[in-house]
């Protein structure tokens, strides 16, 4: 009779555990995004031929088959439930191609630039015609714009700066980072310029380049920019 007084709760608190909600865990997204990186690696490989002759030899098309399944895993991870992930996933794939050229031969090219920022501008179009929200896309095209207008105007005070390659990528990149808000373009410029200036001040003070030599700047400004988004999605 004792514990009669105890057998609500103990109901209450079965009913809690049985019906408590599940985490969903975003494995089938994340495996096709991973799939999908390792099957366009050796597409990549052939696509930035052109300006890397040499990149379609077999242990590079494996390099780019693993690199496209990286990004995608980290993508995936971190995007799964994001109705705008194809757009990360995109840009994502083209940092891998970019950043290889421009290690290679110093060069961004600009069909890659502009394929860069038009798939972001794509998917950011679907997304805000289907959800009636125009003004993250808005903001999106502006902080792209804005950015190339600024970037080439201090190009055209200071031509000893960035190239204009670097700052056509940045402007690219800032179709993304706009999309999330004004505050993660400024603090992605500011991550991308930041870990330039400490790979160049590492090269320069291991004397693995004289100060005078170039230095590949779009990798950098590449990881920065992801940076300031994984900061401002944490």
């Amino acid at each position: 009779m004792w514990c009669r007084p105890l057998l609500p709760h103990l109901t209450s608190a079965v009913d809690d555990v049985v019906h408590a909600p599940t985490l969903s865990c975003p494995v089938p997204v994340i495996s096709v995004l991973v799939l999908a990186g390792i099957v366009v690696g050796p597409l990549l490989a052939w696509a930035v031929r052109p300006w890397v002759v040499w990149s379609t030899r077999p242990w590079l098309v494996a390099g780019f088959s693993a690199a496209g399944g990286a990004v995608s895993l980290a993508v995936g991870c971190r995007f799964a439930t994001d109705p705008v992930l194809a757009a990360w996933w995109w840009w994502a794939i083209c940092s891998v191609a970019l950043a290889w050229i421009d290690l290679s031969c110093h060069r961004l090219p600009r069909p890659w630039v502009i394929g860069l920022a038009a798939g972001g501008v794509v998917v950011f179009t679907v997304h805000a015609i289907t959800v009636s929200s125009p003004i993250a896309l808005l903001r999106s095209v502006s902080a792209g714009v804005l950015v190339l207008a600024v970037g080439s105007l201090c190009y055209w005070i200071a031509p000893g700066g960035l190239g204009y390659g670097d700052i056509t990528l940045l402007a690219a990149i800032s179709v993304y980072t706009g999309w999330l808000g004004w505050r993660t373009v400024l603090v992605g410029i500011a991550a991308a310029l930041l870990v330039l200036g400490i790979l160049a001040g590492l090269a320069w003070a291991t004397t693995l380049r004289a100060r005078t030599a170039r230095i590949a700047a779009g990798p950098c400004l590449i990881l920065g920019d992801w940076i300031a988004v994984l900061v401002h999605t944490s």
